[in-house]
């Protein structure tokens, strides 16, 4: 008996010495992050999703005032990506995106901003005489010239009839996946035009022209090809003119595979982002993988690929039973007792994994440094131009949950909330903020912390400091009279600016007290200068750049 009782006190012990080294490994294998608020990267455009078609769907849905709410309350949508509709007959223009946009307002905390995206112009521009495409079809020839200037006039009329309806596009991308040959609506363009395919560098010539011409001041976003793969935005980065542009764009079809890991993206991302940090970086439209790979996917692009706007693709989409990859399915029936749904509507677990970003990141933040040292755990973060407001968005993409021990440098955390979502969370409120530096992270979850406080130790946030001095190329560029100027320079010093005509005469000047080191703007104001081509020189210490811009009244 004694021995039995023996044996049975050996297996309690090592039964507890087993739970305590569990214990002590747990905190000791802890993942450790950190968030350095006074490193920063990308402005934020902001969070958004298309409504391409089906917009009848919502607008005559009897809970169409809970589905908007959903949407723009909710989720906090900063961009809404409207489809151009217009077909060169205002009799025949979608008056639906009328009653979207006035609640996308009315529903909003602040007022979001509007893409719209040319599928297919009309018809009678095409060479195959339909919205439709296949077969390469592209803008048709007309005396053995294609019609770009009829797709510039198609473009402004466009514009005109949008602004009818109390709709001024912040951003317009002159053709959705202009790489790819789809037989829906589209129209394919080549990098540069061919015997048979119209060339995208001379479509955006002839647009930005007729723009500038109609007063038009909206931003281009481009080229909005298919994918990133097969190096597809790079090989028509080569051949358009960059300074039309106010930022880049893509889709992410090819290029990695987001149905099976996210981070297959990742070089690509990193390669553009590398090679064009000049301008924002906007990926407009994609809805592969699922929730998961949705959010993780989202932060590939923010932290890997430096994007400043990121915009689901499904919005609104009639509900399947079998398949749902929309933010909110919508039952394609105006009767309630046709429903398979309670409310006609559901909110996809999609929905709610796209919020832990939409709904705590809004445009003019800024993304400042974050890592952890375990690859498991994705960790971004951004912060409010006033630097009062702090958002930290942690994914566990591991099955097995994990701790996270972090401090975050330069901002001290005077409240906060917890939310997650997960398997079995759907944007669920976690708790506040104790005050401890040790956080939960259960598997496969969406972690955000939404922080309210003051950045300490720093004056203000700054940019990360460049490798070298950059002069960016003004924008808008042709310009009337008001132009933009970034440049970036690796240390601080004094910098000036010289205006200079094509005589050689100096025209304008413009001076600054030592600034420090990372990526600053000079806005110009030109209107006592007379149209023409002129030259901006900025020096910076010992180090300068020279870069023609144009003027025209």
């Amino acid at each position: 008996m004694e021995a039995i009782m023996k044996r049975i006190h050996l297996t309690f012990i090592v039964i507890v010495l087993a739970m305590i080294i569990m214990i002590c490994q747990t905190e000791i294998f802890a993942a450790t992050g950190s968030v350095n608020v006074a490193e920063t990267h990308q402005t934020i455009e902001g969070f958004g999703a298309s409504i391409g078609f089906y917009e009848g769907i919502l607008t005559n849905h009897p809970n169409k005032d809970d589905i908007y709410d959903y949407m723009f309350q909710e989720l906090g949508l900063d961009i809404l990506r409207l489809r151009n509709s217009y077909r060169n007959n205002p009799a025949n223009f979608n008056p639906d995106v009328e009653e979207i946009v006035q609640n996308m307002y009315y529903h909003s905390d602040f007022e979001p901003k509007i893409l719209i995206s040319s599928w297919s112009p009309p018809a009678d521009l095409k060479s195959n005489n339909n919205v439709n495409g296949g077969n390469n079809a592209t803008l048709k020839k007309e005396n053995d010239e294609f019609v770009y200037g009829k797709f510039a006039k198609y473009w402004t009329d466009a514009l005109d009839a949008f602004n009818n309806i109390g709709i001024v596009p912040d951003y317009i991308s002159l053709q959705n996946e202009l790489s790819y040959d789809a037989e829906w609506e589209s129209c394919r363009f080549d990098p540069t035009e061919t015997t048979s395919i119209a060339g995208y560098d001379h479509a955006l010539d002839s647009v930005y022209t007729a723009l500038q011409q109609a007063g038009i001041s909206t931003k281009i976003l481009g080229p909005e090809c298919h994918g990133i793969g097969y190096q597809t935005f790079q090989h028509y980065a080569a051949r358009f003119n960059h300074d039309l542009l106010y930022g880049y764009a893509y889709h992410l079809y090819h290029g990695g595979d987001g149905n099976v890991h996210p981070d297959a993206f990742n070089a690509n991302l990193t390669a553009i982002a590398n090679n064009y940090s000049d301008k924002p970086i906007f990926q407009t439209e994609y809805d592969y993988g699922g929730w998961f790979n949705t959010a993780w996917l989202m932060h590939d692009c923010l932290v890997n690929g430096n994007v400043s706007g990121y915009l689901y693709w499904e919005l609104i989409w009639p509900y399947s039973t079998t398949s749902n990859a929309a933010l909110i399915p919508v039952e394609n029936q105006y009767d309630p007792g046709g429903w398979t749904t309670d409310d006609g509507y559901v909110l996809s677990q999609n929905y709610w994994a796209f919020r832990q970003f939409s709904k705590f990141i809004f445009a003019g933040w800024k993304r400042v440094t974050a890592d952890a040292d375990d690859d498991s755990l994705k960790i971004s973060a951004y912060i409010n131009p006033e630097n009062d407001m702090l958002t930290v968005v942690i994914i566990n993409v591991s099955h097995e949950d994990n701790t996270l021990s972090f401090n975050i440098q330069g901002f001290d955390i005077e409240n906060g909330e917890i939310i997650r979502t997960s398997e079995t969370e759907q944007g669920d409120f976690i708790s506040y903020l104790d005050g401890s530096s040790s956080l939960e992270m259960p598997a496969r979850s969406i972690t955000t912390l939404s922080c309210w406080g003051e950045t300490t130790g720093i004056a203000e946030t700054r940019p990360l400091s460049p490798d070298r001095f950059i002069l960016g190329q003004n924008y808008p560029n042709p310009f009337n009279a008001f132009t933009t100027i970034d440049y970036s320079t690796p240390f601080q010093s004094a910098v000036q600016m010289n205006v200079y005509n094509t005589a050689g005469q100096k025209v304008k000047t413009w001076n600054s007290k030592a600034v420090p080191a990372g990526t600053h703007t000079i806005h110009l104001n030109a209107e006592d200068l007379p149209s023409g081509v002129y030259f901006y020189r900025i020096r910076a210490g010992e180090t300068s750049q020279l870069k023609k811009m144009i003027l025209i009244k």
